[in-house]
């Protein structure tokens, strides 16, 4: 058996307010109006819109405000994208990563489109119930066996290592209290931690009462042997006829996921490259923990519409850059807890993009253009521990990436040193921006005005 290509569908971190707006297909048009179906079925408004209006509420605030929307948005968005890749150049096996692994088993044929959304609304409704309140997730930049040994001699009550995606790259789930205790301690021992927008401690024994009730709940729902190969981390192996898949589901709630052995069993046969259905941030994992090409659903899909041309690189045209992701011809990521497979393995860092040095004018020194988003994004991820794929030109900096006012503050103290602004330093419009596209558009104004200050090429 040869599987060279992967659809990887992603969990929490893989919505994207409006990730389908505009003209939109067949095929995104009836999924989207069967996941609406769905959710009417149970109550609640059409899930379409935060798909289809770039305006929608972010992760961060319907993890805080209706969890029942993001998980039925995950959803839809990973079975989508995966449709849309499919139709193109089918993968070899299809991945799904913790929450996504529904929508993966979905897309496999387990269950009708209708059926794997009313699997996640059942989830969503029982943690809803059951364990609103109860914790959430911190991704670490550590091995599993230091992350292990760092729980058991912090000894927090609750807290348990939940995923292992990375060789140096984990996720913790627990109480908020546990939670907040290990971020500090990540911070007196310089490990990088970072809070993901899971609305529960997925993962975790802490949800085994909102495991009871969803097990009852999807009882009736029909399942079918899998219509394509499709691998399950939860079960540790490739799905056969036999295989209980919606018990995998109900029971991965409350068991962790070692995405890193799922992944390296997958080369066993032959896999090369990966394509993630979504941003959450994993398909840089993959390629950083086991060396396969990845990339997005979106810039696999873009790169076939130019007969077979990839994508170019953001980066300046007139000077090197950090060298690009390779491109992949079929693997996509879906699950819950990666946007934690967004942090920054510091094993493999490719360093500051370089920035072209502009000449600097009488007056005006020409615009930084794609080089200075390049920078913000370099910037961003090196402080925040994100790989820098993860740091959309979109992304709402609060509600999306998890950036509070005081660490806007510190980074911006850094941009003001980077591209010579200390003679606008003090222009609220800086601290104000929301998003890294803002930022760069502003500092590219800022640019055009400003007396002889270029962009610093050594970083």
């Amino acid at each position: 058996m040869d599987l060279r290509t992967a659809l990887l569908l992603p969990g929490q971190g893989a919505y994207r307010p409006g990730a389908f707006a505009g003209p939109r297909s067949a095929p995104v048009a009836d999924l989207l109006d069967v996941v609406d179906a769905v959710a009417a079925e149970f109550g609640h408004t059409a899930i379409s819109p935060l798909l289809t209006d770039t305006e929608a509420a972010d992760g961060r605030r319907l993890s805080e405000t209706d969890p029942f929307a993001l998980q039925l948005a995950i959803y839809a968005a990973a079975l989508v994208h995966a449709r849309e890749v499919d139709l193109r150049e089918p993968a070899d096996v299809v991945l799904g990563h913790s929450m996504g692994e529904m929508a993966a088993a979905a897309h496999a044929g387990c269950f009708t489109a209708a059926d794997g959304a009313r699997i996640a609304a059942h989830r969503a409704r029982a943690l809803e119930h059951t364990a609103a309140g109860s914790g959430g997730m911190l991704a670490l930049t550590l091995p599993a066996r230091r992350a292990t040994a760092l729980l058991a001699a912090a000894e927090l009550p609750g807290a348990r290592l939940a995923v292992v995606n990375a060789p140096r790259h984990v996720v913790v789930s627990g109480p908020e209290a546990a939670l907040g205790r290990l971020a500090a301690l990540a911070d007196v021992l310089d490990v990088r931690a970072v809070r993901l927008t899971a609305p529960y401690p997925f993962h975790n024994p802490l949800l085994a009462t909102a495991q009871a009730e969803f097990a009852a709940a999807v009882e009736g729902i029909a399942e079918r042997p899998a219509q394509r190969r499709l691998y399950s981390p939860a079960l540790g192996g490739l799905v056969t006829d036999d295989t209980d898949v919606k018990a995998s589901l109900v029971a991965q709630l409350t068991r962790p996921v070692d995405f890193l052995a799922a992944l390296r069993e997958l080369q066993t046969y032959g896999l090369e490259s990966v394509v993630e259905c979504g941003r959450a941030g994993l398909g840089e994992l993959v390629r950083r923990a086991v060396g396969c090409r990845a990339e997005t659903a979106e810039r696999w899909l873009d790169g076939r519409t130019g007969e077979g041309t990839e994508p170019a690189p953001v980066a300046a045209p007139t000077a090197p850059t950090a060298p690009p992701v390779p491109a992949a011809r079929a693997v996509v990521t879906a699950g819950p807890g990666p946007v934690p497979a967004s942090v920054h393995l510091p094993e493999a860092d490719p360093g500051p993009v370089p920035v072209p040095a502009t000449e600097p004018a009488a007056t005006a020194p020409a615009p930084a253009g794609p080089g200075v988003l390049a920078t913000l994004q370099q910037v961003y991820a090196d402080r925040l521990g994100y790989p820098v794929e993860a740091m959309d030109p979109d992304a709402d900096l609060e509600g999306d990436l998890g950036i509070d006012s005081l660490k806007r503050m510190e980074v911006l103290s850094t941009l003001i040193d980077r591209f010579g602004l200390h003679h606008v330093a003090d222009d609220t419009r800086f601290a104000l921006q929301s998003t890294l596209g803002g930022l760069a558009r502003l500092i590219d104004e800022t640019g055009r005005t400003a007396p002889a200050a270029g962009v610093r090429a050594d970083g």
